[in-house]
């Protein structure tokens, strides 16, 4: 697992990809959808921008994918919840790209619900992974940027025509400002983990250093001379015989990590 580094470029390059569609379906038909109150989805209804919209969300899920591939090779057994949620943002990615929305105010087909339901997966799963990423790797801006979108999921729902609250707000004004925000922190989430996994990787081969209690527990042990190879070849040393005191020598004896 520690052999060969993985290259972080793929997954980074399929979060900035995603990043420079999302900005050109905007530019593409900024006289159509209304960005403070019409939602991302509504670009694929549209013939200048649907190719880019789909081309993106296809090019995060793969970032998606190749960060939750990393993590399997450079840490398999402390980052599986990640990869599971990882995986599932990818496989929610790619059923709203194939699956568009309606063009109604309302939800009226399958395609349309699971488009929706894929939807509500992405954005739930990506700040969840992106918190226990950035958790178990001290990385502060993966776990701020995870934070970021958790509250901006919280004001979407709040704001969202339909919700409890979406009146009293009059979150139907500005909500699909909101989700931009929401989808902007999740693209920079999945670049934020996909550079992670190569520092990961670094950081999985460097041996971790001695704390003050092994340095004491060295320093208490007695001073021996050992022979190169020793703990792993159990050698033994032997010293000549050296006169007594009645001028007497004594039989040698071997000394080293056997000897009493």
């Amino acid at each position: 697992m520690n052999g060969t580094p993985l290259s972080r470029w793929p997954g980074m390059a399929g979060a900035a990809f995603a990043l420079a569609a999302m900005a050109y379906a905007h530019v593409a038909a900024a006289d159509t959808v209304n960005p403070a109150s019409g939602l991302i989805s509504d670009y694929a209804l549209v013939g200048t921008s649907a190719w880019a919209l789909v081309g993106g969300t296809i090019m995060l899920a793969m970032g998606s994918l190749w960060t939750a591939f990393g993590l399997a090779r450079v840490d398999p057994a402390r980052s599986a919840a990640a990869r599971v949620l990882l995986l599932a943002a990818a496989l929610g990615l790619l059923l709203t790209a194939g699956f568009p929305t309606d063009s109604a105010p309302d939800v009226v087909s399958i395609g349309g619900e699971i488009h929706r339901w894929s939807a509500a997966v992405v954005f739930t799963a990506l700040p969840c992974a992106g918190w226990m990423l950035g958790r178990r790797s001290s990385d502060r801006a993966l776990s701020a940027v995870s934070a970021l979108s958790v509250v901006f999921l919280a004001a979407f729902l709040a704001a969202h025509p339909g919700s409890l609250t979406a009146d009293l707000i009059d979150g139907s004004e500005y909500y699909g400002l909101i989700e931009r925000l929401l989808v902007l922190t999740e693209i920079v989430l999945i670049f934020l983990a996909a550079r992670g996994v190569g520092g990961w990787n670094r950081a999985s081969v460097v041996p971790a250093p001695r704390d003050a209690d092994d340095r004491k527990r060295e320093s208490a042990l007695p001073l021996t001379h050992r022979s190169p190879g020793a703990d792993r070849l159990g050698a033994r040393a032997t010293v000549p015989a050296q006169p007594s005191a009645d001028d007497a020598r004594r039989p040698r004896e071997p000394v080293g990590l056997h000897s009493t």
